[in-house]
């Protein structure tokens, strides 16, 4: 449940470059606690939006503000208030590193204490409802305890705002619930915001807000004919990976799995 206090407030926020518009003009207000799911067609500006939405792209117009600081005019100190958990390749968790050595790599990232980490995963822990074994790497993890696991790590410095770019990708749909409702929790802990764009957007919890975008880019990839496009090798590979174990605490039925993770700093370019 979100409460009063406006953590994101954008009016006309919009972005072009060359070849045109890249997103926007946009309104929103997220409050503290609440989720933000965008979504739109390939081409629509998620991810560049996500970046926007934490000071780390440009150029931009309109107003934009991260609980009262303006990150038009003041984009440092806007990057300091919010943290990027996975954008496209660029940021991601990597796989062959171990959660313990995860969350040494963020602490070096962002510029967090080694020593007050511990204290911030057990507290998110605590939120979650369970945990997942230190040692274990990464690559042998599901999708949706990557999912968790990259906010996690990106929440060891406390943010007002994180983002998380194609959260639900990898996800089955039918645990996509499951990943939205533990995002939600994880907002809870600092009262913080979590904008995540998705690709389906029909799992979108009523509580958090709708964020549809458009895009002014001709389709390029259309069916042939009147015949269903048939899934895709590579989508079926997106199938759930086997849990190699189960978490400890598990507060929320036996199929959920996550835990945290690491990632990388975000690229401005994107």
């Amino acid at each position: 449940m979100s409460d009063e206090r406006v953590v994101l407030h954008a009016r006309e926020l919009e972005s072009s470059g060359r070849q045109g518009r890249i997103f926007g003009p946009i309104d929103l207000d997220v409050h503290a606690r609440q989720l933000c799911m965008v979504h739109g067609p390939l081409g629509s500006g998620k991810s560049a939006l996500l970046l926007a939405l934490t000071g780390r792209f440009r150029p931009l117009s309109g107003l934009l503000t991260i609980d009262g600081v303006d990150a038009i005019h003041d984009p440092p100190e806007a990057m300091q208030m919010t943290s990027v958990a996975q954008l496209g390749d660029y940021v991601r968790p990597e796989d062959r590193l171990t959660l313990a050595e995860s969350i040494t790599e963020r602490c070096f990232l962002d510029g967090f204490p080694r020593r007050l980490a511990a204290d911030r995963v057990a507290a998110m822990e605590e939120t979650v409802g369970f945990r997942i074994e230190k040692h274990v790497e990464l690559e042998s993890l599901t999708p949706i305890e990557k999912a968790i696991s990259s906010v996690a790590l990106a929440m060891i410095r406390p943010s007002r705002v994180v983002v998380i770019d194609d959260a639900d990708m990898t996800v089955p749909h039918s645990q996509q619930s499951l990943l939205f409702a533990l995002l939600e929790r994880l907002t809870t802990l600092d009262d913080s915001v979590i904008v995540a764009s998705v690709v389906d957007d029909d799992l979108i919890p009523a509580t958090a807000i709708s964020l549809s975008l458009r895009s002014d880019r001709p389709q390029v990839v259309e069916p042939l004919g009147s015949e269903p496009v048939p899934i895709s090798l590579a989508q079926a590979a997106l199938a759930p990976l086997t849990a190699r174990g189960r978490p400890a605490g598990a507060a929320m039925g036996d199929d959920q799995v996550a835990a945290p993770s690491p990632t990388q700093t975000p690229n401005p370019d994107k």
